[in-house]
């Protein structure tokens, strides 16, 4: 299958850097072969300082005292320091290569950053690394430092090479200490060909395999097999709160279908059987409905709609947004220049807003001024009085929905903030209230109100959580004194 209409960054360069004992950082392999370019740096020059003996060969990596990447066992200052700070770099003559002097001391980094994924940009290359180090009696300064190093475009989005460059490493260092394929100058040539596969196979089919022969360098390890598989970067799922809003990004139906397909193939019974949960819990998202009622509404606990909606969210099906009502506020975003730049976006936006879609109704031109109007923290029902919004052209609901989906507005959320909690009631009245068990009730929810009256909750997540609608919620927080407004 071909992988031309990639959704991964394409491999640009992979190379194998290496701490030698004589010359430092080094460009061991690469492939292409001639897409990094080194000159030669000042490791190699140690001994003009501190002559022959100050390399320290014999010297103990220490991991105590880990000031530099490689910091030895010896009372020589200026070599721990030569070796702390590499002399200035030196940028390849040719631009289209990776500056492989620029970021040696991240590519062979100290002590700290092995075994942790590392990105750099150089150039118009970003490279990702994972640094490893091993240690041994058998190897020179006791330590053996690689780095199997991957470079792509710098705007590209590697999140996704993340666990495969890891891998890699992992499984060079595996094999370095089974069979010593790395430090073995015969293990060059299944290098070359295992990385020159790599870089092929992951840039056109997302996923490789191969057997590496190792007869001649490592009996163990005589026939090694290599997989690995790109798959899709997804972002954690976001916390989901009984007053959040799911919005769906697509047809469930047509999921279901396709999910099926993959099932049964090209036959798609009628009865399509999907997870039950998710079953129920899609048929009642309809962009209105909030989780507290859709769960209400499915007769399902509502952590079990919640985690249902996070793997909704997880996979890009759904999104998030606040409960709509005509006396929120909003306020416009940076990314609101985009409306006026981006063709797609205006057209998909006429198409969302509009009554049914109605072509003629409302213009791209007046959306677009529309949207310029959203400022000084109007509520959405003042908004529509001052711009005199006709509500049957203009669908005001999707009209703010499609900004915030989009990062153009920002809902500004009301805080309510209580200075001081006292009881204002005459002591007849708190008497003859304590008697009822109704009033003991109201009071114990009155109670739990206020205390969320802290300047953390905002009104839809109190209004949800007490279960009581706005107005209702307005009308009770008005009756009360030293309570306080904050709008962010």
């Amino acid at each position: 299958m071909s992988f031309s209409h990639r959704a991964f960054p394409e491999i640009r360069a992979i190379f194998l850097a290496q701490f030698h004992p004589d010359q430092g950082p080094i460009v061991r392999l690469s492939i292409p072969e001639d897409a990094v370019g080194a000159e030669k740096n000042s490791y190699a020059d140690l001994g003009a300082i501190k002559g022959e003996g100050s390399r320290c060969r014999s010297g103990m990596l220490s991991a105590e005292n880990s000031t530099g990447f490689g910091t030895f066992v010896d009372d020589s200052a200026e070599v721990i320091e030569l070796i702390k700070r590499p002399a200035r770099s030196i940028a390849p003559a040719d631009s289209s290569k990776i500056d492989f002097n620029s970021i040696q001391t991240l590519v062979i980094p100290k002590l700290q950053l092995f075994d942790r994924l590392v990105t750099v940009n150089t150039g118009k290359y970003k490279v990702m690394c994972y640094p490893l180090c091993i240690k041994g009696d058998n190897y020179v300064r006791n330590a053996f430092i690689f780095n199997m190093c991957f470079a792509f475009d710098i705007d590209a989005d590697t999140k996704c090479y993340g666990p495969v460059v890891k891998r890699v490493g992992c499984l060079l260092r595996e094999l370095e200490i089974t069979g010593k394929l790395l430090s073995n100058p015969e293990g060059t040539r299944p290098l070359l060909g295992m990385m020159r596969q790599l870089v092929n196979k992951l840039n056109e089919h997302g996923e490789y395999q191969i057997e590496l022969d190792l007869k001649g360098i490592s009996q163990p390890m005589a026939s090694t097999g290599i997989s690995i598989k790109l798959f899709p970067y997804y972002e954690a799922p976001k916390d989901i709160e009984p007053y959040h809003v799911p919005v769906k990004i697509i047809d469930f139906d047509i999921a279901k279908r396709k999910s099926a397909q993959t099932v049964y193939q090209a036959h798609v019974p009628s009865d399509i059987m999907w997870d039950l949960v998710l079953d129920k819990v899609t048929d009642y998202i309809d962009n209105i409905n909030h989780v507290r009622r859709i769960a209400r509404l499915t007769a399902i606990h509502e952590k079990t709609v919640i985690l249902a909606l996070k793997h909704l969210d997880y996979f890009g099906c759904i999104k998030l947004v606040d409960i709509f009502r005509f006396g929120n506020v909003y306020e416009g975003q940076h990314h609101l220049k985009d409306i006026f730049r981006n063709a797609w976006l205006q057209r998909e936006c006429h198409r969302y807003v509009t009554r049914d879609g109605q072509t003629g109704s409302i213009s791209i031109e007046q959306l677009i001024q529309l949207y310029s109007t959203i400022r000084n923290r109007k509520t959405v029902a003042e908004w529509i009085i001052e711009n005199d919004i006709d509500v049957d052209r203009l669908d005001v609901r999707r009209f703010f929905m499609f900004g915030v989906l989009h990062k153009m507005l920002r809902r500004v959320h009301c805080y309510p903030v209580l200075s001081k909690l006292q009881d204002q009631r005459s002591p007849d009245d708190r008497e003859a209230s304590s008697s009822s068990e109704a009033s003991k009730k109201q009071n114990k929810s009155e109670l739990g109100t206020l205390d969320m009256l802290d300047g953390t909750h905002h009104l839809d997540e109190i209004c949800i959580l007490e279960d009581k609608d706005m107005d209702t919620m307005r009308e009770f927080l008005d009756q009360q004194e030293g309570i306080n407004y904050m709008y962010l």
